[in-house]
């Protein structure tokens, strides 16, 4: 069991040493999900957590004593909630930082004016990271070009459109059409990635792509997407 846990004093000011804790969590878990482009929703990144599962992690809080903890949090401005579970019945709250309080998102913790910092580590949620480490996505080419091409497109998108991807399911979908507006052609399917995003488009078409058959180039491919 953990017997110490880390927060910032600048939060423990404003929103309580319970409210410092909880920040510090949910902190955490969103800089780490940034750095791992994973959970992108609405233009921000988000954790998720259940009450029961919130209280495993903090034996000293009741359940509703983290709902009521959350809420508040909520009230004052510091975090928002949401809702971004694949099945409708799964009732798991979605939380990311306002603008107001996220400048410490950073996985540099030990830099932060902390209060007691015996154990400088998060606190570990085995939930969430064995469900955020699942992943059943499956690429139609598996050559480092195409895997660079797809990873360019979800920055595209994520950036000029504030769209992620709420699902693997979702994105697998839109990997199968690639796949099927591109004939399972590898070299088009990067060409309709390259000529959607020069067009400023939210999705693929086949309208102005040349006809296949032709030369690609992929060093030079490779050279754009470098200059990105």
């Amino acid at each position: 069991m953990i017997e110490y846990f880390t927060f910032a004093t600048e939060d423990a000011n404003r929103y309580g040493v319970d409210g410092a804790i909880m920040l510090h969590h949910i902190r955490y878990w969103v800089a780490k999900n940034e750095a791992n482009d994973r959970n992108f929703h609405e233009g921000r990144y988000w954790t998720y957590n259940s009450q029961s599962a919130f209280a495993k992690l903090f034996p000293f809080w009741t359940a509703r004593k983290i709902g009521r903890l959350l809420t508040k949090l909520e009230e004052e401005g510091a975090i928002v909630s949401g809702n971004f579970n694949d099945k409708r019945y799964d009732r798991t709250k979605w939380f990311t930082l306002t603008n107001a309080i996220d400048n410490y998102g950073s996985l540099h913790m030990s830099k932060m004016t902390n209060g007691l910092v015996k154990n400088d580590s998060p606190i570990p949620d085995n939930y969430q990271e064995t469900k955020q480490n699942t992943t059943h996505i499956v690429l139609p080419f598996e050559s480092d070009l195409f895997k660079e091409s797809w990873t360019l497109w979800k920055k595209y998108k994520k950036e000029e459109h504030k769209f992620g991807y709420k699902s693997e399911v979702s994105e697998q979908a839109a990997l199968n059409k690639l796949n099927k507006l591109s004939n399972n052609n590898e070299q088009d399917a990067i060409e309709l990635i390259e000529h959607a995003i020069a067009q400023g488009w939210k999705g693929f078409y086949t309208n102005g792509i040349r006809s296949k058959g032709k030369d690609f180039d992929a060093e030079k491919y490779r050279a754009y997407i470098d200059t990105l």
